[in-house]
């Protein structure tokens, strides 16, 4: 055989997909992976299981991230959002799905027939017009896993989930603060104790790299740049997470800087200022000791807190729910650990293991 097929929604990818794939690969000289989209299904399937809606982009840039070193496979995509269900919309689903496979580069030839593989029976008799069907793993006897079932708890099922689309699920947490708040202790810390990964302040190494430990000589670009770098590091850390993971500072905090050390706000930095960037935004009080570490402004108790309430107005002003959370450095992180785990639910990291009592 020379062309495969196979099409899904994969809402989302998982590793019975993935299976599935890998087996069908194996059956012919070039396969093709076919990202289906119906925007009226996308957005039942969202409403229904209480997740934000995974868009036709998503699922593509997921499956070809997966699927890139594999020269014998490409992912394609059609939006069948306008034809009817099947089998009404049969005729006009099958020509939108075959014109974009011969529309692909991969496509030299003209064969007689394709061979479609199929999780489902319920297409066998419409594609056999068409070429040759396989169905495979009907029973999910490899991976006993469906997208339905992933949609109502991807926190029980995140090891079924391709490791692309895990970063969309995960619980992203900022910690913010001003100066010496503990910030970046407090994110290191919760990223080890959730056994995940976590962003680091790239402000705090930027001057000494840059700049030659000077911060007299910040102007507009290198701000600019900053709020790019803490963005790229943000994602490194995310496509990492394990159903949960940690910011320290975000393009808020850059901006607050910037109006700090330059007297005036960047339009570029608002780019990165996204309140939906995150599910969780901690903000620690000023209430522990100021300690010096050769490259903070402001120990003045007075103006600590003054600092403090202008940046809460600035995540306000942007559309940012905050937490503030203080005391102690112990009390602060267990008001971190208690605020992250109602949204993990089940999947604390003190239910991982068996308790001795």
């Amino acid at each position: 055989m020379s062309y495969g097929i196979f099409f899904g929604h994969f809402y989302p990818p998982h590793r019975g997909h993935l299976q599935a794939i890998f087996s069908a690969a194996s059956q012919c000289e070039h396969l093709f992976v076919v990202v289906s989209n119906d925007d009226n299904r996308n957005k039942a399937d969202s409403v229904s299981s209480n997740i934000p809606i995974m868009s036709q982009d998503l699922r593509l840039r997921w499956l070809c991230q997966e699927l890139s070193d594999f020269d014998f496979i490409t992912v394609l995509s059609i939006d069948e959002t306008n034809i009817p269900a099947y089998p009404d919309g049969f005729k006009q689903w099958i020509d939108l799905l075959l014109n974009a496979v011969k529309a692909t580069r991969k496509y030299k030839a003209d064969p007689k027939d394709f061979t479609f593989f199929c999780g489902e029976s319920v297409y066998t008799n419409a594609l056999r017009e068409y070429g040759e069907v396989i169905i495979y793993d009907i029973e999910h006897s490899w991976y006993p896993i469906r997208s339905s079932v992933i949609r109502t708890d991807p926190f029980r099922y995140w090891d079924y989930i391709l490791g692309a689309a895990r970063s969309f699920f995960a619980i992203k947490v900022l910690i913010t603060g001003t100066e010496s708040t503990g910030k970046t202790s407090l994110t290191k810390m919760l990223a080890k104790l959730y056994h995940t990964s976590w962003s680091y302040e790239v402000g705090r190494y930027y001057c000494d790299e840059y700049m030659g430990s000077n911060e007299d000589i910040y102007n507009d670009v290198d701000f600019m740049r900053l709020a790019h770098q803490q963005y790229e590091k943000d994602l490194a850390a995310l496509r990492n997470s394990n159903r949960v993971c940690f910011f320290d500072t975000d393009a808020v905090v850059t901006q607050y800087y910037s109006e700090l050390y330059l007297g005036h706000k960047l339009d570029y930095i608002e780019n990165f200022a996204k309140p939906d960037r995150y599910d969780i935004v901690l903000m620690l009080r000023p209430d522990i000791p100021w300690v010096d570490d050769g490259k903070r402004l402001n120990g003045d108790e007075e103006r600590r807190w003054k600092l403090h309430e202008h940046l809460k107005q600035m995540y306000i002003e942007r559309g940012f729910t905050v937490h503030e959370i203080g005391g102690g450095y112990l009390e602060r992180m267990k008001q971190a650990v208690e605020i992250v785990n109602e949204h993990l639910g089940d999947f604390r990291p003190e239910k991982d293991f068996n308790r001795i009592d």
